[in-house]
């Protein structure tokens, strides 16, 4: 019996491979000591059982975030779902959306506000400074992304799917009452961790394309609490009202985000327990 050639590796190289390893241990160990940090730093700068400040301009900006991130995912769902059910199986579109999903969500707001936002104004008299603006930028943005994760979603199911179609099962058959069923939660988990994204990156696109205060949400001159940090951070006093006000709404912030990525974190786990089960 033949006996196995074994690839002899370079020392260095096995070296240079336990140093990027403990490099890269050591960067995602430091990852969530961060977050912890600067989440309990919060909680303590925003003294949310003292006086002071003004609860409704907090509740105001918080407001303008979970409104500006669930109507981005309204727009940006359906053509997730779709895109992801209608492309199944194709690895160059996964790859391509990989790259799409690295652009910043600055981008597609920059292109709508200098591009499509003037010509809808002279048209069809939409004003350029419109809240709408910045929800369908953040949807352009969240699509990408938002339509790779429900991929993998689906993709879970494959092992289901192909013995299905051995059965004599048709592809419409197949995907209305055996993948879509089993990949519900898979699906609301990737819903739900779009939108806390979204909620967290309403600061670049509404620092591009305009900040606005009206029934999306909004308070005191910033639509969300992430606008509101950078434009009236640097001028609030350390101690003073509005800076407790910020202090509290990027703690609020931070745990609703925190809380979104925790729970669909949870029930991607128990669907690859009960798989596994």
């Amino acid at each position: 019996m033949a006996e196995s050639v074994r690839r002899k590796v370079p020392a260095s190289a096995r070296r240079a491979d336990r140093l990027a390893g403990a490099l890269l241990g050591a960067g995602g160990s430091f990852a969530p000591f961060a977050l912890v940090s600067a989440i309990v730093w919060l909680f303590f700068q925003a003294q949310l059982f003292g006086g002071g400040g003004d609860w409704n301009r907090v509740l105001g900006w918080l407001r303008g975030s979970v409104a500006l991130g669930a109507g981005a995912l309204a727009l940006a769902a359906p053509l997730s779902v779709a895109g992801a059910l209608l492309s199944r199986g194709h690895r160059l579109e996964r790859a391509h959306l990989r790259v799409v999903a690295s652009i910043p969500l600055a981008v597609p707001a920059f292109l709508l506000l200098h591009l499509l936002a003037p010509w809808a104004s002279q048209e069809l008299g939409v004003p350029a400074q419109h809240p709408n603006w910045a929800v369908l930028a953040l949807a352009i943005g969240m699509v990408a992304p938002l339509w790779s994760i429900l991929s993998d979603a689906l993709e879970r199911n494959d092992e289901l799917a192909s013995a299905a179609f051995a059965l004599g099962a048709t592809p419409t058959q197949v995907m209305r009452t055996l993948v879509v069923p089993a990949s519900l939660p898979g699906l609301g988990a990737a819903l739900l961790r779009g939108w806390s994204r979204a909620m967290g990156e309403t600061m670049a696109v509404l620092l591009v394309s305009g900040n606005y205060e009206s029934a999306w949400g909004g308070a005191a001159g910033a639509a969300t609490v992430g606008a509101a940090l950078v434009l009236d951070l640097p001028e609030a006093g350390a101690g003073s009202g509005l800076w407790v006000d910020l202090m509290r709404g990027g703690f609020l912030l931070s745990v609703l985000t925190v809380l979104g990525y925790a729970l669909s974190d949870r029930i991607e786990r128990s669907i690859r327990s009960g798989r596994a089960a």
